[in-house]
């Protein structure tokens, strides 16, 4: 083959590739990160708070991935990046949260309790209290969030950066801030594919080794009962012993 037929079987390819990699939700995730990273570098001051991306670190028998944390006098902000699209409904007790695009819908994970996990990974790892560790979840793209949410719950990068200004009581010593830093640096795994395939590796495995019962309240562990969200209309299975607990869950 001449070197005009190569270059065409590579054009080729990249045609047939591309439109799928653009659409993946590998892709979507690390557009929305982007986002965040120059947006946090744009809109923060520098010399206050320092930005650390793509974190991710040994727990236990596994790993844990941070998309972002911002290190700060003012507390440390663990971030969840969610590029997404559509109305997004959800509660911060239900174990997950609902995507509607017209009349398509999808459940994924509550974005809180997944960052609730980075968070306790970062107060363990660090040695730090919880009021000096803040759970952030930011939406980038072109989605709504249409139920009321908690603050730390955000709608883009001005949103983001405007919570994180909100914090104006310090909680960390300046000059505690450059040995944190470098305890994340240095307990870190190296940034990179063989990182993230192994990542993967160990939520498949711990997903698999964590099924429940669907009946059992994962709160309290008391039965589950079917119940109806007032505001969507919405069916899901709800703790028995409402409300003095919330605990929720998906219908199968």
């Amino acid at each position: 083959m001449n070197s005009h037929g190569i270059w065409f079987s590579l054009a080729l390819v990249l045609f047939l590739i591309l439109p799928m990699v653009l659409r993946s939700a590998w892709f979507k995730g690390r557009l929305g990160e982007s986002k965040v990273n120059v947006g946090t570098g744009l809109l923060l001051d520098r010399g206050v708070y320092r930005l650390i991306k793509n974190v991710t670190l040994p727990v236990g028998d596994g790993t844990t991935q941070i998309d972002q944390l911002v290190v700060s006098p003012y507390g440390i902000f663990v971030i969840e990046t969610k590029n997404m699209k559509g109305w997004i409904f959800g509660d911060p007790y239900q174990p997950q949260w609902t995507q509607q695009i017209y009349r398509y819908k999808e459940r994924f994970q509550n974005p809180l309790r997944q960052n609730y996990k980075h968070v306790k990974a970062v107060q363990e790892l660090l040695g730090l209290e919880p009021h000096q560790v803040f759970n952030v979840v930011v939406f980038v793209g072109d989605s709504t969030i249409k139920t009321q949410m908690p603050p730390e719950v955000v709608q883009g990068v001005f949103a983001l950066s405007k919570f994180i200004k909100s914090k104006r009581v310090p909680v960390l010593a300046e000059h505690e801030l450059p040995g944190l830093i470098d305890r994340l640096l240095d307990q870190r795994l190296d940034p990179g594919l063989g990182t993230n395939f192994s990542h993967i590796r160990n939520v498949k495995r711990q997903a698999s080794s964590s099924e429940v019962d669907a009946n059992i309240c994962p709160r309290c562990g008391a039965a589950m009962v079917e119940r109806t969200n007032r505001r969507s209309g919405e069916r899901f299975l709800g703790c028995k012993r409402y409300p003095q607990c919330k605990g929720t869950r998906p219908l199968p």
